[in-house]
């Protein structure tokens, strides 16, 4: 069986002796508060996969923020409410 490789956050214990809870949770909205989420896997072309990322450059935003204005705009064509 293969060996586990430690996470990010235990390597970062060793280091600094700082309990978990007191490393704070990155999230690209600063303003809304720390809520459950889950993820999902997108694939796209690589000519896609381009376009978003030199869009996100020119626009100078993060992708995973473009990709939630996308979702947002989805729900908002079907008559949903934008809430992700």
């Amino acid at each position: 069986m293969a060996k586990k490789t430690p996470s990010l956050a235990t390597v970062a214990l060793k280091k600094s002796n700082t309990p978990v809870a007191a490393v704070p949770s990155v999230s690209s909205n600063e303003d809304k508060p720390t809520e459950q989420r889950k993820g999902q896997t997108l694939r796209l072309s690589i000519g896609a996969w381009k376009q978003l990322k030199h869009l996100a450059t020119d626009l100078g935003k993060p992708v995973h923020d473009l990709l939630i204005e996308a979702v947002n705009d989805l729900f908002s064509k079907y008559g949903k409410p934008p809430i992700a």
